[in-house]
């Protein structure tokens, strides 16, 4: 390998050393941005995006650790996206987008990052729009309300189809156990993991937009697996948070 002192550099031309001070800025930015999660910014600044998913990447890598712990990870990437920045031009573009496509009746799912470990995607509801009851096998979820306000509610399996039976033949139904029922508001968090909470509804009280991460993320696999639940309206008798369901095809 060549070695270079400081005289090879005394050679560079003026505009190439011109060159190289305007991009110093630049490329100190991106550094910073970059290494934000390591404590290069001020405690409490906002993360900027690129840090927000190297700081995530960083966190969802341990899901291939034995003693990886599904809570505590929804506890570290809730605290970081609660600190992201969403005035970052990646999102606030993305925001954009989506409220254009609302105006034309055209509300879907936008994803801002997938990777073999985790998915971010942004999501925004019209008034009133709901997502039936559905689960996501295999998978933690965060979801953070970054405007508006959702109602949502979470369940667990409390008798599958294959213990609900009559006279030793199944039923075709299940029951769910309802383990929180919450109104979202801006900044607020909703988890699941791939035991508890796995299941879960969401109705827009007003235009909302929701930012989820999922680890690992959807795959045709996950895709194929996820089961879609119709409920009924009120809990079964003596009970308070105990729903009978049926498996939608």
């Amino acid at each position: 390998m060549e070695e270079y002192d400081r005289r090879e550099f005394i050679k560079t031309s003026v505009p190439g050393f011109l060159g190289v001070l305007l991009s110093l800025p630049t490329l100190c930015a991106l550094a910073t941005r970059a290494n934000a999660c390591q404590g290069r910014l001020p405690a409490g600044e906002p993360l900027h995006w690129e840090a927000f998913l190297e700081a995530v990447a960083r966190e969802a890598a341990k899901q291939h650790l034995d003693n990886w712990v599904q809570e505590d990870y929804l506890e570290k990437i809730s605290a970081l996206t609660r600190n992201l920045y969403l005035e970052d031009p990646v999102i606030a573009a993305a925001m954009t987008k989506v409220s254009e496509r609302l105006k034309k009746g055209w509300v879907d799912f936008h994803d801002l990052e997938k990777r073999v470990d985790f998915a971010v995607c942004l999501l925004q509801f019209d008034v009133e729009e709901t997502i039936n009851p559905h689960n996501h096998p295999g998978m933690t979820g965060m979801i953070l309300c970054a405007s508006g306000e959702i109602h949502t509610k979470n369940y667990d399996v409390y008798k599958s189809i294959e213990d609900l039976t009559i006279d030793g033949k199944h039923t075709g139904k299940c029951l769910l156990h309802q383990s929180s029922d919450v109104l979202m508001k801006k900044g607020d968090v909703s988890t699941l993991t791939s035991k508890a909470r796995n299941i879960h509804t969401l109705k827009a009280r007003q235009v909302t937009q929701l930012i989820d991460i999922f680890t690992p993320p959807y795959n045709k696999e996950r895709q194929e697996n996820s089961l879609w639940y119709e409920l009924d309206e009120r809990p079964v008798a003596g009970s308070k948070n105990i729903y009978e369901a049926v498996l939608k095809s």
